[in-house]
């Protein structure tokens, strides 16, 4: 990495910012603006898999996993913007679950999110709840908190699984192990460039219908998924009748046509 008196011709993983830019224009990460800005897309379809709270104003993931790790960084290099964050990961086991920590998340004072992770590359298992911290400490502080509000809760408890992850798995897989991550002297400076020129889209949706149009995705994905819990929220009906079943072996009677 070059110095950034330029920040386009700044060399990174072998090619310039430029370069970078222009391939995330490319792939629709990001779209040209007036006075060399871009505007980084929402890009999440709606209905999403998750349901987010911000209470941290800091946090730009869209900037720092869909901009600088997939294309600046061409997945080789963790960005120091994601060097101090944790997460404290909850992990649901039915969608009956899945809504409780959402109550819980709700009544914490943390950024999080939960939802759907059933078709996530990276991640194992069927539900997911994270909340964000900045530093190890801090999530430490907060993995007790939400602990004890998983184990409280009526729809919870001590067995669902509560611990501490650091960044996005997307970052060990490509980048190794979490505890041994290092940075570069130059990377702050350069996300700092970068960010002042690259502005986030704003959802078209008003927050509580992303919430309703979510919740009707999680009940479908859980019928999908074999997860009755689901009957739950639909007053017991079933989103789709239930197949016929024939007994493997023809009754005395015979069977009729």
């Amino acid at each position: 990495m070059t110095g950034i008196q330029d920040v386009s011709t700044c060399v990174v993983e072998g090619r310039s910012v430029a370069e970078s830019l222009s391939e995330a224009v490319s792939a629709g990460s990001l779209r040209p603006q007036d006075a060399g800005t871009w505007l980084r897309p929402h890009g999440e379809a709606t209905p999403s898999d998750w349901i987010r709270e911000k209470r941290d104003a800091s946090r730009n993931c869209r900037f720092y996993m869909g901009v600088m790790f997939n294309h600046v960084y061409r997945k080789r290099q963790v960005p120091a913007g994601c060097a101090s964050c944790f997460k404290v990961k909850v992990v649901p086991r039915t969608l009956q679950e899945l809504v409780a920590l959402r109550d819980v998340g709700h009544a914490l004072p943390y950024t999080y999110k939960c939802g759907v992770e059933a078709a996530a590359t990276y991640t194992s298992g069927i539900y997911g709840g994270y909340f964000y911290l900045n530093g190890l400490d801090a999530a430490r502080a907060a993995h007790d908190l939400i602990r004890d509000a998983v184990d409280r809760h009526a729809k919870l408890g001590s067995d669902v699984p509560v611990f501490i992850k650091r960044g996005c798995t997307e970052y060990e897989v490509h980048c190794g192990p979490s505890d041994r991550y290092t940075f570069q002297p130059e990377q702050a400076a350069l996300e700092a460039a970068l960010l002042g020129r690259i502005h986030l889209e704003r959802s078209p949706e008003s927050n509580r219908v992303r919430v309703q149009q979510t919740m009707a995705h999680w009940i479908r994905q859980a019928y999908r998924l074999g997860d009755d819990s689901y009957l739950a929220f639909t007053g017991g009906r079933r989103l789709y009748p239930a197949v016929v079943r024939y007994p493997a072996a023809a009754s005395p009677e015979g069977e009729q046509a």
